[in-house]
């Protein structure tokens, strides 16, 4: 009695779930081959094979591309940026239907990122916005930005000034944004008042506190700068550890550091003897101060040039050429002097996005474009735009002389060891050491109230604290 066995049943079964793996989502004619066994008899057995055609429905292509190119976008601006956005609708007339700039208050952002994630809809495609908000949705629970290292060739990033992106990219090292405009603080300084004081610009903070004494001493109601605008600018310059992230969820806070510690020794000393001020920088009395010619330096971000000291400081009347830039003070136990980053905002683009194409090449002109770059007036973070921004500092009456050199030089001196580029207010974090300089009382003893505030912020954004 012959029987026959089709053993091929296995064969086609593979075959089709490796097919389903590689193929489009679309009933698919495939041939398979079958191996068929016949049993003659009880010791006889003939296989013979023979193909198959079946049909089968297969799976997604998971390489197919998901984007499109005529997709529309949006960008997320604020109102200083829509001279920009104007400028790149008028200069891309065959794909300005394909953007919408929307005004939007970007202190709002990560908190509508998480609707948008809830929704699975309703992203920006474009985002402007400083870095720490930037890093501040790129944690696992927003997860916004894309990462531009295979968007944007290193011959563009290659250009931007040096240090300038550093806070874009992320712990491990993907670029999550593209600088517009750079904040470094450097020293500003009265030149005119300095010469005539016959003082010496300090190259070292224990210099600035020598040059306090002086002055206090020499000429009292003059001062060196204000302390009410610290962690930014003295703590970040000393490399006070208390925002220095390891990772995306560990972050090293020490604020009773010695670096911490010898900041806060040197404004309780200055402060006391009052070469430095208490006042906010914009506090009316402070301002009064540099209405009447007696503020001889000041530690502030490369902007405080053009929009602090001009016109705030020092009337338009006032103008004469007095005004100068040194370069950032160096802690004489350091190798190097660092400085801190006050302002400085970015471009950044949504993973979401299904025209990256577009996307990426907005966040490219907005930051490269040598004539929209120009518009806002802050230092451009591309460095050909940024050399064209400063010949026009050459004819301002503001300078003694053209401060970009400074400017572009500390950019790549911001310590790695402090940065605003975490998920908690760091200002919040130090409102016990503000408070006591406000109120006349010393800041060391605040450092260890400033050390629980930061922990206990860091610690509801999800970070692991490591404290040494």
């Amino acid at each position: 009695m012959k029987r026959l066995a089709v053993v091929g049943t296995v064969l086609l079964v593979l075959t089709s779930m490796l097919l389903a793996a590689c193929a489009p989502a679309a009933p698919q004619t495939v041939v398979v081959t079958s191996v068929v066994t016949q049993v003659v008899n009880q010791t006889q057995i003939v296989e013979t094979t023979k193909e198959v055609q079946v049909q089968v429905t297969v799976a997604p292509d998971a390489t197919k591309n998901p984007y499109n190119d005529t997709a529309p976008i949006t960008a997320w601006i604020d109102a200083a940026r829509k001279p920009m956005a104007d400028l790149w609708t008028k200069t891309h007339p065959d794909q300005a239907s394909l953007v919408k700039f929307e005004i939007v208050d970007r202190g709002q952002f990560a908190s509508k990122v998480l609707l948008f994630n809830n929704s699975g809809s309703g992203w920006p495609d474009v985002v402007f916005a400083e870095p720490n908000i930037v890093q501040a949705v790129a944690d696992a629970a927003h997860d916004f930005p894309m990462d531009l290292t295979e968007w944007v060739d290193k011959g563009t990033t290659d250009k931007f000034v040096p240090g300038s992106l550093d806070p874009c990219y992320s712990p491990d090292h993907k670029l999550l944004c593209l600088r517009n405009d750079l904040a470094p603080n450097v020293l500003w300084y009265d030149k005119t008042q300095m010469d005539k004081f016959g003082y010496q610009v300090p190259t070292t903070y224990e210099d600035y506190m020598a040059l306090g004494e002086k002055v206090a001493k020499e000429h009292p109601g003059y001062v060196l700068g204000t302390a009410d605008n610290e962690p930014t600018f003295y703590m970040w310059a000393s490399g006070c550890p208390v925002a220095q992230p390891k990772s995306m969820s560990q972050v090293v806070i020490n604020a009773t550091d010695d670096k911490c510690v010898r900041v806060a020794k040197m404004i309780d000393t200055m402060t006391k003897n009052g070469s430095l001020s208490r006042l906010n920088p914009f506090d009316p009395k402070y301002i009064a101060l540099g209405n009447q010619g007696k503020i001889l330096m000041m530690v502030c971000a490369a902007w405080c040039g053009d929009y602090v000291f001009n016109g705030t400081y020092y009337k338009p009347d006032q103008l004469k050429n007095q005004l100068a830039a040194a370069l950032p003070m160096k802690w004489a136990a350091d190798d190097k002097a660092y400085t801190g980053n006050w302002g400085g905002s970015a471009w950044s683009v949504s993973r979401h996005t299904v025209n990256p194409k577009l996307a990426v090449s907005l966040a490219v002109y907005m930051t490269t474009d040598i004539d929209v770059t120009q518009i806002v007036g802050t230092m451009p973070a591309f460095g050909p735009a940024a050399d064209a921004w400063a010949k026009k500092l050459d004819t301002s009456k503001l300078y003694a002389t053209n401060p970009y050199t400074v400017m572009k030089q500390a950019v790549g001196m911001v310590n790695p060891n402090y940065t605003d580029v975490v998920r908690y207010d760091l200002l919040a974090g130090f409102k016990p050491f503000l408070t006591a300089v406000e109120q006349g009382k010393p800041t060391e003893p605040t450092l260890p109230d400033v050390q629980k505030t930061l922990i206990d912020l860091a610690q509801k954004q999800g970070y692991d604290v490591i404290t040494k």
